[in-house]
């Protein structure tokens, strides 16, 4: 026999399944929460009545009649909670304000070079509070902070265990969190910006996310859930060895997917990515012959994800962002080296994001964690 405590988080977990349904359906009813969630109609009136009262979804009319009784439209109340999101990257800082429906309502991007200074910080912590204070915001209803850091976290996210890009390890995030009126979370980028992706996949998914930036990374999920790994190392996929003996990784390596992969075999520091798809869309040899053998290198890459985890994958970061027009040759390139391809199967996509993912993926995390709490 279930105690009352079960019962109690039996009824919660109920009112999270309805609300987050209502969010994804934008509009919907009472019948047709029913019967897309296997609830009785008797728990759909209550926790929907429940909602009401808390504010976050409300009757808006009524739907046509298809011959019987006009269902009443239930939608979700967008502004009834706000979350921050903030990414992190060496030299910029990104900030958006989400609302309950997970739309972006202002987005922003800073040029601060990242420092491993208590001046950083504060400085960080007045932009993001300026931010805010930009808009004609009720800030009481701000649920969060969530910050994406290019970097290992340790498994409770309190901690950067380790951040090539940053050059930092072992630093603690009370650095920033204390600096902040509002609760923070943080996250490593390409979880971040996977959770964006994933806001737009049937729920339940299993994919992968590959992050193509100044380094590559990536993230794993499984059955909707994220795939963390024992050590907090999944995803790592830069460090993939396809070219034995290969060139120099970072890592101390050879033949590692980030030295080939990464935005910067594109574009070197000093030069702009955009700049070079450019130059390839305007046909000059030297940039397709580097395109050629990064699209070479990427299917390789892209041939062992999708041996170890036969699922769909995204390209995102910053490469992830121009991909689409190449995506067709790209699945061609690895369906010659796939042992198993099927005609008609198509398992790349390019992130539907080109410029905030983890920052609007950040933001989710405190948003998800106000929505658990109702």
């Amino acid at each position: 026999m279930k105690g009352p405590g079960a019962s109690i988080e039996i009824k919660k977990q109920n009112r999270n399944h309805i609300l987050k349904y209502i969010l994804r359906s934008k509009t919907t009813s009472r019948q047709d929460i029913a019967a897309a969630l296997g609830l009785s109609m008797p728990t759909i009136l209550q926790n929907v009545k429940e909602l009401q009262e808390l504010g976050v979804v409300e009757e808006s009319g009524r739907f046509e009649s298809t011959g019987g009784r006009k269902a009443n439209v239930i939608t979700s109340i967008s502004n009834a909670a706000l979350s921050i999101g903030v990414e992190i990257t060496k030299n910029h800082v990104r900030i958006v304000l989400i609302d309950l429906s997970e739309n972006i309502l202002f987005h922003k991007r800073f040029v601060l070079p990242y420092r491993n200074t208590n001046e950083y910080y504060s400085q960080l912590a007045l932009m993001i509070q300026a931010f805010i204070g930009e808009h004609p915001i009720d800030t009481r209803k701000i649920a969060g902070v969530g910050i994406s850091i290019p970097g290992i976290m340790t498994e409770d996210a309190t901690v950067i265990a380790d951040s090539h890009v940053l050059n930092i390890r072992n630093v603690s995030c009370k650095a920033i969190s204390s600096l902040l009126p509002w609760k923070a979370y943080f996250v490593n980028d390409a979880n971040a910006a996977a959770l964006a992706e994933l806001r737009n996949l049937p729920q339940n998914s299993t994919m992968v996310y590959l992050s193509l930036s100044n380094s590559v990374g990536g993230a794993i999920f499984i059955n909707g859930d994220i795939y963390r790994g024992i050590n907090q190392r999944s995803g790592e996929f830069g460090h993939m060895r396809i070219v034995h003996n290969g060139r120099p990784c970072y890592c101390g390596q050879l033949g590692c997917a980030d030295a080939y992969c990464s935005a910067l075999v594109l574009a070197p520091k000093e030069e702009k990515l955009e700049a070079f798809f450019d130059r390839l869309r305007e046909g000059e040899e030297e940039k397709k012959a580097v395109w050629n053998e990064y699209m070479d290198h990427l299917a390789e890459l892209i041939i062992n994800i999708r041996m170890s985890f036969d699922c769909d994958i995204i390209l995102g970061g910053y490469v992830g962002c121009y991909m689409e027009p190449w995506l067709q040759e790209l699945q061609s390139k690895v369906a010659a080296l796939d042992p198993f391809e099927q005609p008609g199967d198509v398992f790349l996509s390019a992130s539907r994001f080109k410029q905030e993912s983890s920052a609007l993926g950040a933001a989710m995390i405190p948003m998800e964690e106000y929505m658990d709490r109702l």
